[in-house]
């Protein structure tokens, strides 16, 4: 944790970047609590500055909201477009963008949450932000497309399977970073449901099979 996110007493501040550190205290209040928890007031008690000094780098809550939801999307982003170039096999790929958007819930989960908890209805206003979001699911839509486009894919809605993709891929993020979930799932009748990576491992292959025929 960022030593200037400490919940004891107010500190002086000497650091001398105040929007970053905003930043990583925000996402610290999100990884143990919620969004109702995070406010720009909260933030200037937990790095100890004056309660408008935060207002010098967001104009609210929203704003700040904006720039954690952007930076994670860019996070994942960057890692999906790397498959595009790298990974020909649109099926093998479609996996692998499932895997990386698994393995991004669990490394930011704090970014995880505030890209998809919190709406901001305001287009006009945080349209870059959206453009951001649209880039990340193309990847996602391309590979799809492509995968159909298989002389053995099954014929299926090209919009259906766009969403049941993310659908599928966001639900067992979800499900995946309830840990205590899990391990109710495991005493009772998924015993046998091995650790994270096998279930998302064979998640995400599952539904990647079901999009085409089997070749004897």
């Amino acid at each position: 944790m960022n030593k200037w996110c400490s919940s004891g007493g107010k500190k002086s501040y000497h650091h001398g970047n105040l929007r970053e550190t905003l930043i990583e205290c925000a996402l610290d209040i999100l990884k143990e609590g919620s969004l109702n928890d995070l406010s720009l007031r909260a933030l200037a008690r937990k790095v100890g500055v004056s309660q408008t000094a935060p207002y010098r780098h967001f104009e609210d809550k929203n704003d700040l909201i904006a720039v954690l939801k952007e930076e994670g999307l860019r996070k994942l982003g960057d890692s999906m477009r790397d498959l595009l170039i790298t990974e020909k096999d649109p099926i093998l790929r479609l996996q692998k963008l499932g895997l990386t958007y698994v393995e991004f819930a669990e490394k930011y989960p704090a970014h995880f949450k505030v890209m998809f908890e919190y709406e901001l209805c305001d287009y006009e206003k945080y349209e870059a932000l959206h453009e951001v979001s649209d880039n990340s699911f193309l990847c996602l839509q391309q590979t799809v497309n492509e995968c159909l486009a298989l002389p053995n894919a099954r014929k299926i809605e090209p919009s259906i399977a766009q969403f049941g993709a993310w659908s599928m891929v966001h639900g067992l993020s979800v499900l995946l970073l309830n840990q205590s979930l899990l391990e109710r799932m495991r005493a009772g009748n998924f015993s046998d449901l091995g650790d994270r990576n096998q279930i998302a491992e064979q998640v995400t292959k599952s539904f990647c099979d079901s999009l085409v025929n089997s070749i004897l």
